[in-house]
Parts: structure tokens; C-alpha cells; sequence
């Protein structure tokens, strides 16, 4: 092991530009597969970007307006509570085309579950009877910022400030009503309210929503929607677009992991005169093989550590939707795994190519 080490130190001092590149290239690849994965992520779970930046919360219990509210912030597991926010159904028209739409009365932007506005503005207090909607609901009545909706039978009407995207249940028609953000002297006869818990453990949710239950009274909770559910709904809107990428990013990584096998089976090829001197100065072809192998090992070992290290934390600074697929990536709960699994798999390929 001894005379293993001294030649491989010696070639490295002989051989520092090939060390630098082999340690650059792996870095390089490493950086790759990761920004890869956050982007894989990015792109087939918009929803997941959603509910991170909107600050989501995790559970949305829709109850009677006399419903105490305020015993659920002491309860073990909550981080913080939306709400509660009144609520009354309504019917919005908008060029023929109608839907069931629950007026959200929120004095305020939230904090919790706060909307990301993609045209428009936020409420403002000098139009009483200005709203947000919810995206897709927007896209069912046809609305832009701008837009006067009728409710019809009542003789009122409401204008769209602005569009917004939500991490809570989207609107489907004759299944989910529309979300419409409003002032409170928007909601003139609310039929409820509605609360949000943002939980310090997403995977306490079912606990959760049993504690939260109790405390208020099974006959006050009419509706209760999770996390889980928005996600699984919104995934499914997204399966084939996941199915495309995955396909490419496998072709992706195939012809990346050739470029790896040609490139140190070309170094190893270099390297016969040195390997016909170790065979003659008593080296086994074992230890010449573990020579070659702990080389290319610790080049690999030392640049994967520095991509990760690199994309961990810089990798949100990134300016553009690279720097925010990063950041989405970064709080998703398998994101350690992944972390460890690229470039532990990128040390394990080059030891196998390099064996």
C-alpha cells in the first residue's frame, strides 16, 4: 500500500493538468445531473413551486362562522394559522360562461397561502368591489384583469384586479368552486369561514387533521382539504410531461456516462509505459489495478464534493428560473437524498468505468 500511494503521489505531481481536469470534469457533471433533477422537479411539479414560495399551509378547514379558531394555534405541531377568513358561495358570469365560485373575505395578503399574482394587482381598498381569482378559474370565465363579472340573480357586479396562482385545490367544473379572493364587505351573507394550519411536520397531516377536529367539534368542520390532495391533483395534470423529460434525461445520462468511459479508458491507455514499469519493478496486476482505481477515485470523490457543496450554496443564487428551480428543489423534503445520491452514484460509475 505503501509503494501504491508514493507512485500515485508521484504521477499527480507529474501529471497535474490530467488530476485538474478529471477533478473539473467530474465536478462539472455532477453540477449537471443535480441541476437536472431540479429542474426535472421544477418543470413536472409546478405545484411544488407554488405552495414554497405562496408559504402554503398544509390543511384548509372550512367550518361554521361561530367556529373558535383561536384554541388551534395552541396545539402541538402548528407552525402558524391562516384565517379564519369568511366565506360565502356565489355564482360569477363572464361572457356566458358561468361557475360556482367561493368569495374568500381577506382583509389583507395572507402569509400563509399567500397568492402569487400573475397579471394585476392585490386588493385595493378604495374598490370595494374589486377581487383576485384563482388561475384556472380565470381561464374557465375568460377573465383578465380589467373584467366586470356579474352575480347573477343579485344585480352585483365585480372587477377583476387581478390573476393568481394558488397551492389549494384548483377550480373543476361541477366538482371544486373557484376561488375568489375579496374585501370582507365583499362577502355580505357569509355561510362559514375557513382556516389554514401550516404544520412543522407535512407528514403529521392525518394527526393533524384529527386534533384540529376535535378541538373545534366534529358537527363545526363541514371541509377539509390537504396538501397531499392539491399535490396529487395537480401531478396528474403533469404525468406525461414527466414521462417526456425523464425519457431525455435518461438519454442525457447514457451518453454522458460513454463520454466519462472513453475519457479515462483514453488516460488509462496513456498511462501503459508507466503500467509495464510497475509490472517489472514486482507490482501485481491487482495493486496495479487498485493504483488506477484509488487515483480516479479520490479525483471523483473531491470533485462531487465540490459540486455539491457549489449547487447547495449558491445554487438559488443562479439569476433566472434555473436560480428558482434550484430554490423550489431545496425545499422539497427529498432533496438531502438527493444530494447524496448523484454524487455518490458519480463516485460509484467512475470506480466501476475505472475497475
Amino acid at each position: 500500500m505503501r509503494a501504491t500511494l508514493r507512485w500515485a503521489h508521484s504521477d499527480l505531481r507529474t501529471h497535474r493538468g490530467e488530476a485538474l481536469f478529471l477533478v473539473l470534469a467530474t465536478a462539472g457533471i455532477v453540477v449537471s445531473l443535480l441541476l437536472a433533477t431540479a429542474l426535472f422537479g421544477y418543470a413536472t411539479n409546478p405545484w411544488q413551486r407554488v405552495f414554497t414560495q405562496a408559504h402554503g399551509a398544509h390543511v384548509w378547514l372550512h367550518t361554521g362562522a361561530s367556529a373558535d379558531s383561536g384554541k388551534l394555534a395552541d396545539l402541538d405541531g402548528i407552525e402558524s394559522v391562516a384565517g379564519p377568513y369568511p366565506t360565502a358561495s356565489a355564482t360569477l358570469a363572464s361572457r356566458g360562461t358561468r361557475a360556482s365560485v367561493e368569495l374568500r373575505g381577506t382583509p389583507e395578503r395572507p402569509a400563509v397561502g399567500r397568492p402569487l399574482l400573475t397579471s394585476g394587482h392585490w386588493l385595493d381598498p378604495a374598490n370595494p368591489d374589486g377581487v383576485v381569482l384563482e388561475s384556472r378559474l380565470a381561464r374557465a370565465l375568460l377573465a383578465a384583469p380589467g373584467d366586470t363579472l356579474t352575480l347573477p340573480g343579485t344585480g352585483r357586479t365585480l372587477t377583476v384586479l387581478g390573476i393568481a396562482d394558488s397551492a389549494e385545490p384548483r377550480y373543476r367544473p361541477g366538482e371544486q368552486a373557484g376561488l375568489v379572493w375579496a374585501p370582507p364587505s365583499a362577502v355580505r351573507d357569509p355561510g362559514g369561514q375557513v382556516i389554514g394550519l401550516r404544520l412543522t411536520d407535512p407528514d403529521d397531516t392525518d394527526y393533524a387533521v384529527q386534533r384540529a377536529v376535535t378541538v373545534l367539534g366534529a358537527g363545526a368542520v363541514s371541509e377539509v382539504s390537504t396538501w397531499k390532495q392539491a399535490r396529487a391533483e395537480a401531478q396528474g395534470d403533469n404525468r406525461l410531461l414527466g414521462q417526456v423529460l425523464g425519457l431525455f434525461g435518461l438519454g442525457a445520462l447514457v451518453a454522458a456516462g460513454l463520454a466519462v468511459h472513453g475519457a479515462i479508458g483514453t488516460r488509462i491507455r496513456g498511462h501503459l509505459r508507466d503500467i509495464s514499469v510497475l509490472k517489472a519493478i514486482g507490482f501485481t496486476p491487482g495493486q496495479v489495478v487498485r493504483v488506477f482505481l484509488l487515483q480516479h477515485l479520490a479525483y471523483a470523490l473531491l470533485g462531487a464534493l465540490a459540486a455539491a457543496t457549489v449547487i447547495e450554496a449558491l445554487g438559488n443564487r443562479v439569476p433566472g428560473r434555473l436560480g428558482d428551480a434550484v430554490g423550489v428543489w431545496q425545499g422539497l423534503p427529498g432533496h438531502t437524498v438527493a444530494l447524496f445520491t448523484v454524487p455518490v452514484g458519480a463516485v460509484l460509475f467512475i470506480g466501476a468505468t475505472t475497475g
